[in-house]
């Protein structure tokens, strides 16, 4: 492994612990340590005893903490693989339509099943995801600049899904109850048992993926020179594409649409370690997570006693980061591994 991969690797690991114990210390209300720590280990939970009221709030920021480690990676890891797979560096599940569609999806399962459990929830999200990007590929190919054509057709099917959306919501009472705080992006409201519907979908989205990281390093070499290197450039971006569908649209059911950490992430670690899928990969399932907690646990603090929803806050972080991106030398698509 390279020096400065090995470097970043150890950087992010660090960034990704501190940011989660901040996740779990910091909020309106000052915890112990200690409680934290008891909390986090079993020994304190409401319901095993006389639960004190630190207990009971950091009880409720372990879920909270581990629904952004989720949609951390799988928004930053789908973004990195859509930017391979579609050799676009302005790929993003927000900008190419994913994110609509998935909310799109939810919003109408939601007013046909009202009491639909969580797997329903995400099996949604993930069904208006694929339609979306089905939709957007197929349309963006139309074009003669596939770049612009993917852009255009993604910003297509994010208006007229936001818009469909907006409409059911105020037309559904029932919908808008369970919509409002979702729709900014939250991480706030997700129990265990949502988690628990969304991590076999998380893994086999990640999976598939990472799996697809060497395929996507021989397809930025060209289409022609990675058939005679024996990889099939259908059916390998067909697979990464897959596994960015579903964590697109698993993220979305959990925590709602969350902007610009898809395309961000990769390109600051491609500034860092290089093209190769399988660093960017790899990190962006760690640094994706990092920025979710802090961008949570701003939120939380910046306004008491409210706070803002991480879907704000990291809109706010990501268009100045990405203007100053621009500035400073473009973005940085996926290119031929070094």
């Amino acid at each position: 492994m390279p020096r400065t991969t090995l470097l970043a690797a150890l950087v992010t690991a660090v960034l990704f612990a501190a940011a989660t114990a901040v996740s779990l210390f910091v909020g309106a209300r000052a915890v112990d340590p200690q409680v934290v720590w008891q909390v986090v280990s079993g020994l304190g939970l409401p319901g095993t005893g006389a639960a004190t009221m630190d207990e009971a709030v950091v009880s409720a920021r372990v879920p909270r903490t581990l629904t952004a480690i989720l949609v951390g990676a799988a928004l930053a890891v789908a973004g990195a693989g859509l930017q391979g797979a579609t050799r676009n560096p302005l790929g993003d599940p927000g900008l190419l339509g994913l994110t609509a569609g998935a909310a799109l999806a939810v919003v109408v399962g939601l007013a046909l099943a009202p009491a639909a459990g969580p797997h329903a929830v995400a099996l949604f999200a993930v069904g208006g995801a694929l339609a979306a990007g089905v939709v957007v590929v197929s349309a963006g190919r139309l074009g003669a600049d596939s770049d612009t054509g993917l852009v255009l057709a993604g910003a297509a099917v994010t208006a007229g899904c936001t818009a469909l959306t907006s409409a059911l919501v105020v037309a559904l009472p029932g919908v808008l109850d369970r919509f409002r705080f979702w729709g900014l992006g939250s991480v706030a409201r997700t129990g265990m048992s949502e988690l628990g519907a969304a991590l076999p979908f998380v893994v086999l989205g990640l999976l598939l993926v990472l799996l697809g990281a060497s395929t996507l390093d021989a397809l930025a070499l060209g289409d022609d020179l990675a058939r005679g290197l024996g990889v099939g450039p259908a059916a390998g971006r067909a697979a990464v594409l897959a596994g960015v569908v579903i964590l697109s649209g698993v993220a979305t059911a959990l925590a709602g649409p969350i902007a610009f950490l898809g395309l961000l992430v990769p390109h600051v670690l491609r500034r860092v370690v290089g093209a190769g899928h399988r660093a960017v990969f790899a990190l962006s399932a760690f640094v994706g997570p990092a920025v979710v907690l802090l961008a949570d646990t701003v939120g939380r603090v910046i306004a008491p006693p409210g706070e803002v929803a991480v879907g704000v806050m990291t809109a706010a972080l990501g268009v100045p980061f990405l203007l100053v991106l621009l500035r400073r030398g473009g973005l940085r698509g996926a290119a031929v591994p070094a």
